[in-house]
């Protein structure tokens, strides 16, 4: 791997944890801007704009707020989600504009930063997340690899939490394989390859797939349940 390659990853890991701890509201806000760009600009058309308006409206009923679990033993349990860290974003020359803008939200809205391969195709769409970015004085969590032979190298890295590919199905095996043959951190592919349908960017439960998920929990009974023993348990007399 190069050391400019290198260098690259870890400034996506030190930008996932900065990113990651902006409030979904606001991560939503930018990519709402970015869509808005996006229709302003003749050589993409209004389509991936509604598949951001679309990912967006569900990350909010489905992450942006924390839910309390039961307790069987009486402790408070809080559910909520973050993003998995460092996505991997491609797609085939001429393939589906709205299908990579979907996935590249979705990766965003839930708190990941990425490396995207970049081509004559998705120049534009960068360009408007960034102008989207500046606008909130957020530094955008997305980098640009230009070099597609380092790409085993970028996928074999385990910081690499996952792939988004839009293209075809051989490839996508082809990834697939890459990412299973890895040690570390399991990382999973995420494919668009039915590029009339769009499945994958259709499925509504698509933000999911890129978060995982924390679990807070409170237990003040451990200690007895009553006053008296909670101030021996915090070491008073």
């Amino acid at each position: 791997m190069s050391e400019s390659i290198t260098v690259m990853i870890q400034q996506a890991k030190k930008s996932w944890l900065t990113w990651n701890e902006i409030n979904i509201h606001q991560r939503i806000g930018i990519t709402a801007q970015w869509g808005e760009r996006l229709k302003d600009n003749p050589n993409i058309g209004n389509t991936p704009a509604h598949v951001i308006e679309f990912h967006n409206r569900q990350a909010v009923s489905l992450i942006a707020e924390s839910q309390m679990m039961p307790g069987p033993t009486g402790e408070s349990n809080i559910l909520s989600t973050s993003g998995r860290g460092i996505f991997l974003m491609m797609m085939e020359k001429d393939s589906s504009i709205p299908a990579l803008v979907g996935l590249l939200n979705c990766a965003l809205i839930a708190g990941n930063s990425v490396l995207l391969l970049s081509n004559s195709d998705n120049k534009e769409i960068v360009s408007s997340l960034q102008q989207a970015c500046s606008l909130t004085g957020v530094e955008m969590p997305v980098f640009i690899v230009k070099e597609k032979e380092a790409l085993q190298a970028i996928i074999s890295d385990p910081s690499i939490a996952g792939v988004g590919y839009v293209g075809n199905e051989t490839q996508a095996i082809s990834l697939n394989q890459a990412l299973a043959a890895r040690t570390g951190q399991i990382a999973q592919l995420i494919a668009e390859t039915d590029l009339a349908l769009l499945p994958t960017v259709r499925d509504q439960h698509l933000v999911l797939r890129f978060i995982t998920e924390k679990t807070l929990s409170t237990n003040v009974t451990a200690v007895g349940g009553n006053a008296t023993l909670l101030a021996l348990g915090c070491g008073e007399q």
